[in-house]
């Protein structure tokens, strides 16, 4: 598929990136792999009336919001790359967060923080008798919004394999995500998506094929005037 990349616009500046996370819940139904994926609002003005992962921007209380453990070792080191072991941490966080706050569902574990978050999403989900649980959260890719873009980010790409009973909790629809639901690879082929979200699907496949995740990811951003497809850390 070749995308056009439009003319630079004279004395425009492209945005900064801004962090972000989204990340893949993945369960098997008799055997077959499914997805969580939502209807983005048609009142988005970014990537409006497809289905996406749940996901969204880094807040700065997801650098304070507390978990019962760290990322693990492997996500870590690859996150680290680019930022500080803080941000890192942040950005794991931001990925569960939006994830309560789009579909309802909590990542975490029974544990009680010391003191309620003044963030609003974060002390609804320690008020539910939970805190974040990032160990088995696994990063798989990374991609940069082109500068030609409005808005851009610098989105993560997460994978957590749900459990049987974690996969049994309910979830619901939300001002952000709409028609939530599990979906199969083949079944994904019929809904509206971006051309990023089914490129970072076809990463998902290669990486759920390994034993044994090597320590880069797959990455995308535009250098030039052409997308460039890389592993990162290179």
């Amino acid at each position: 598929m070749i995308v056009p990349i439009p003319e630079r616009i004279k004395g425009r500046t492209a945005p900064k990136p801004k962090l972000a996370a989204t990340i893949v819940l993945l369960r098997h139904d008799n055997g077959v792999p499914q997805i969580l994926m939502g209807k983005r609002s048609k009142r988005h003005d970014f990537m409006p009336s497809v289905f996406v992962f749940p996901g969204g921007r880094v807040d700065r209380a997801d650098s304070y919001a507390p978990a019962i453990d760290q990322p693990n070792p492997r996500t870590q080191f690859i996150l680290e790359h680019a930022l500080t072991p803080a941000r890192a941490k942040a950005c794991v966080l931001a990925a569960i967060r939006e994830t309560f706050e789009e579909t309802g569902l909590i990542i975490g574990a029974p544990a009680k923080p010391r003191h309620i978050s003044s963030n609003k999403s974060w002390a609804k989900f320690q008020s539910s008798g939970y805190l974040p649980k990032l160990s088995d959260i696994e990063v798989f890719g990374r991609a940069i919004t082109p500068p030609f873009r409005n808005k851009r980010f610098d989105t993560w790409f997460f994978l957590k394999r749900m459990s049987k009973s974690e996969a049994c909790c309910p979830f619901s629809d939300s001002q952000e995500l709409l028609d939530i639901g599990w979906f199969s690879f083949e079944e994904i082929k019929d809904l509206p998506t971006h051309r990023a979200t089914d490129m970072m699907i076809e990463q998902l496949k290669i990486y759920l094929d390994y034993d044994n995740p090597p320590n880069d990811i797959f990455m995308s951003k535009l250098v030039g005037r052409k997308f460039q497809f890389s592993r990162f850390p290179e």
